[in-house]
């Protein structure tokens, strides 16, 4: 009896490892809006929903911006935003504005952005002065809403 339990525990384990393979880890919590986070030797912040938010006087500040655009240029949220030097991972936030603003020392970085399974990765030099831009475009998402 009791080698029959430990069959029918090692076949379950053999099952269900390859569904939790495929499960993907949670998304990180979502950032506040126009409320800069730390986070190790960086800081990140959510914004852009609105014209107040685009024009805040923080925002030239942040050494990196990154906007989130759709099909016709349509600013996207929902997304997470994985920022990366070398293969070592600094950051993984979760926006639901279109722009996510880094504050970091200048380097080579790689951008990934993931929203509604699509991602897009692209990498940027951000340099001691100024204010480097990535935009990461999802052209099948966004675009005209219909009228009801």
């Amino acid at each position: 009896m009791r080698l029959k339990a430990i069959a029918i525990l090692l076949i379950s384990a053999v099952i269900a490892r390859p569904a939790l393979a495929q499960d993907k880890p949670p998304a990180p919590p979502a950032l506040p809006f126009d409320s800069p986070v730390s986070m190790r030797a960086i800081e990140a912040v959510c914004t852009g929903v609105g014209a107040d938010a685009r024009n805040d006087p923080r925002w030239p500040d942040f050494p990196l911006k990154i906007e989130l655009v759709g099909k016709d240029g349509q600013f996207l949220g929902d997304t997470v935003v994985t920022l990366s030097k070398g293969d070592e991972e600094l950051a993984s936030v979760s926006c639901g504005g279109p722009w996510v603003l880094f504050r970091l020392p200048p380097g080579a970085y790689s951008v990934t952005a993931e929203t509604e399974g699509i991602k897009q990765t692209s990498k940027v030099t951000v340099r001691e002065k100024g204010q480097a831009r990535v935009v990461m475009s999802f052209p099948s998402l966004g675009g005209a809403i219909a009228p009801p």
